[in-house]
This record gives C-alpha cells, structure tokens and sequence, in this order.
C-alpha cells in the first residue's frame, strides 16, 4: 500500500478492524478501565456516524435483479450503501427484508405492534399517493394506471 492514497474506505476495511482488535485484546486483558476505553469508541462512532451523514443511502425498494432484468421484489427491503467519501468506492452495501427486520427478536408481541406501526405508515404513504395523484394531471400518472385511477370514468364518451 506504500504506493497508494489512503482513503477512508481503507480506513474501515484495515485501520478500523485493527483498532476494534486492539482495544478488544485490551480490554479482555484488564488493563484500562472504561473511562480510557469510551473516548476511543466516542470517536469511531462519530467517524462512523459522518460517513453514514455524508455518503450513506439508506432506502427502501421494491425491485430486485434477476439477470440482467429488474423484476418485483417477493416483499419490500431496506437497502444501506455507504461509499467513501474520498473516491466514491463502495465499502459497505446491505439488504434486509422488511419482514426479517420485524421479525429479528422473534418476539410475537413486538411483530404486532411492529405490524401496527407500519399499517400506520402505509395509511399516511396512501395518503401522500392520493394527495399527489389528486394534484398531477393526467399526463403525469404513470400509463400502467387505469383509466379510473387517472380521473377519467372508465367509459368513452
């Protein structure tokens, strides 16, 4: 690496790793207390925290590759991507399904109440739709709409 830029994607792939070792190894080692520790790890959260501010996308999709096509996804899933902010190379990209993140505890109870907040939130994004679609001409909805949806009675005049 003697030749090369350090960016801050070699940052998280090398330097990152051997500090987390490090104070691990210490720390199992008894030989600071907490109070040396927690500046350390204030810090690479607050590193961590302004690569995901500056260069993160975090977002929910609907569509999947399937070779070279994109195709219905069987559910929706929350996408994170975080590129570095000197070169624009990725260094983190993961994918969840929306129902495995619900799910994770496997506790019955937090998966109702977990439902409940997201039929609230489908019923304020239905809202949005309709608000936006009551607004946009008809030229402006998507052509996959039926004739019903676009404002018009479905019946030729």
């Amino acid at each position: 690496m003697a030749d090369e830029t350090f960016t801050s994607a070699d940052f998280h792939n090398v330097v990152q790793k051997q500090i987390v070792n490090a104070v691990f190894e210490t720390m199992a080692a008894g030989k600071l207390d907490w109070e040396v520790i927690e500046p350390f790890l204030d810090v690479a959260r607050r590193i961590c925290r302004s690569e995901f501010q500056e260069a993160a996308q975090i977002r929910f999709h609907s569509l999947r590759a399937e070779g070279d096509q994109w195709v219905h996804a069987e559910e929706a899933f929350l996408g994170i991507s975080v590129a570095d902010r000197d070169n624009g190379e990725e260094w983190l990209s993961e994918t969840w399904w929306v129902s495995d993140i619900a799910r994770a505890d496997g506790d019955l109870d937090q998966v109702r109440l977990t439902v409940a907040a997201l039929e609230r939130s489908l019923a304020k994004l239905h809202a949005w739709i309709a608000e936006k679609e009551a607004s946009a001409s008809p030229e402006e909805l998507p052509a996959d709409l039926p004739e019903q949806e676009k404002g018009g009675s479905g019946e030729s005049a």
